[in-house]
């Protein structure tokens, strides 16, 4: 039997809350119908992204990941922004939560 994480539970319940709400705000299939560069491949383009504190980079690449599994339109929502808040509060209080941030950014550039 597979063991399920603090951190499972947590991105578990927050994929299922925002595409729930992302259901609402936008079409179905409106992420993979892009053709234009996601959110991730801007963050990677952006110059100064290293430049940038932990606090900020951490909250980029959160920001991204959830915009490029939810859409564009989500990200304008004023509502999302609080969401973010309440994802980054409850990852950095985790463990290993701002290490686990570190690591998807490791990714990214890799």
């Amino acid at each position: 039997m597979t063991r399920i994480t603090g951190t499972d539970q947590v991105l578990l319940l927050l994929r299922e809350r925002l595409a729930r709400r992302a259901a609402t705000t936008r079409p179905a299939g409106a992420a993979a119908a892009r053709t234009d560069p996601g959110p991730l491949d801007r963050l990677r383009a952006m110059t100064g992204f290293d430049a940038l504190d932990d606090r900020n980079r951490r909250r980029a690449i959160v920001h991204a990941l959830l915009v490029e599994e939810l859409g564009d339109a989500v990200a304008n929502d004023a509502a999302f922004q609080g969401i973010l808040d309440d994802v980054l509060r409850i990852i950095g209080d985790l463990p290993d939560g701002p290490a686990m941030i570190d690591r998807a950014a490791a990714a990214l550039r890799g």
